[in-house]
């Protein structure tokens, strides 16, 4: 009996996954409805295209345009991951991504260019790192030192990022033709290596892999250094931690300097890319950051996790990006997207009333058998 009530307690180790997969199930339901509500007569193929990334319709070269739209927001969700675990709620994921993008630009215009190959990417993508991280100091000191909450820290930093961001395109690399940042030198964008073989795509490059790199990376320092076991203690009981004799300003300001360089990775990834980004003169906030939280959420805070669940968002993106050819307006697939993003965050309330649910079945049990739960 006991090697029994052992094996089915057991399935919360698998909690996360569990919620994980009903936020997206519920999240397609809802999908699937509002397709059906829109347009009954295009909703089941449009909603078959969704789900299967368009890759009945645009074939292998689909999986290089899965790779680009999955590698910022696998950075930025890293990003989270690194930050929640922490108790630290960095919600400037799109000031600081905006500013590495920049910066990973200006450098390759004005300085990397000249040097010797592999530098002329590898520079850019060092500074995007750390003027992601520089962006993230001012609301981190702010919140360990002066105990500012650091959501309204980080957000306000998003608007400051915004504004500031047109005035430096204007003064540095703005392309008055063509209303966006001047191009980066061929030079100086990411190598393809094998990538445009492998996903039959020419525009692919390494990008994909640096993210999956770092994730891996992350997922080393949360589980397997002190400093990651500081940075959770920190996250789940700062008071206790702070008694233990853990420093929570120090692990304060390395977990949102830890992320805010991972968001500014993202961007100088994207926008090093060979498919060539640019940054427009529009006042609004880059949704890769915001993206990024619902990459974590759908992750549970898991860096390898986040791999997953950025390439299942960037999966349902490529598939939408098909569903104008049945009849559905942008609006239409913005609205799904969000929807199952929205379901995405709940993610981690859902893996929550799993656990209550399962602590709740083996206390009955063990009332039963007599033994203590433990």
């Amino acid at each position: 009996m006991s090697v029994k009530t052992r094996k089915k307690f057991n399935i919360s180790d698998h909690t996360g996954l569990l919620s994980s997969l009903i936020a997206i199930v519920g999240g397609l339901i809802i999908a699937f409805i509002v397709l059906m509500i829109s347009n009954p007569a295009k909703g089941v193929p449009a909603f078959t295209t969704l789900i299967t990334g368009g890759f009945q319709m645009g074939g292998i070269k689909n999986l290089g345009t899965l790779f680009y739209f999955a590698t910022p927001i696998l950075c930025t969700g890293v990003a989270m991951c690194l930050a929640f675990q922490a108790g630290i709620f960095n919600i400037g994921g799109p000031g600081q991504y905006s500013v590495g993008a920049l910066a990973a630009i200006l450098t390759s215009l004005y300085f990397s260019k000249d040097l010797p190959k592999p530098l002329t990417w590898i520079v850019p993508l060092i500074v995007s790192i750390i003027a992601g991280a520089a962006w993230a100091l001012i609301p981190g000191i702010l919140k360990a030192y002066f105990n500012v909450n650091v959501v309204i820290g980080t957000i306000m930093f998003n608007y400051i990022e915004m504004y500031y961001m047109m005035h430096w395109i204007n003064d540095y690399c703005y392309d008055a033709m063509k209303g966006q940042t001047k191009a980066v030198p061929a030079q100086c964008k990411l190598p393809q290596a094998f990538m445009p073989a492998i996903t039959g795509n020419k525009t692919a490059d390494i990008g994909i892999l640096i993210a999956i790199i770092f994730a891996i990376l992350a997922w080393v320092l949360i589980e397997k250094t002190q400093l990651g076991y500081e940075l959770k203690a920190c996250g789940k009981n700062a008071e206790a931690s702070r008694y233990a004799g853990i420093k929570s300003k120090r692990n304060i300001m390395v977990s949102i300097l830890l992320s805010g360089a991972l968001c500014g990775l993202g961007g100088g990834l994207t926008h090093l890319s060979v498919s060539g980004t640019y940054i427009t003169m529009k006042e609004q906030l880059a949704a890769e950051g915001f993206n990024g939280i619902a990459v974590c959420c759908l992750a549970n805070n898991s860096p390898l996790g986040s791999i997953f669940a950025s390439l299942f968002l960037a999966f349902l993106t490529v598939g939408g990006n098909y569903m104008q050819i049945f009849g559905f307006q942008r609006e239409i697939v913005n609205v799904i997207t969000s929807v199952i993003i929205y379901f995405a965050a709940f993610s981690l309330f859902l893996k929550q009333m799993i656990e209550k649910q399962l602590i709740k079945q083996k206390k009955e049990i063990n009332k039963v058998t007599g033994e203590e739960l433990r």
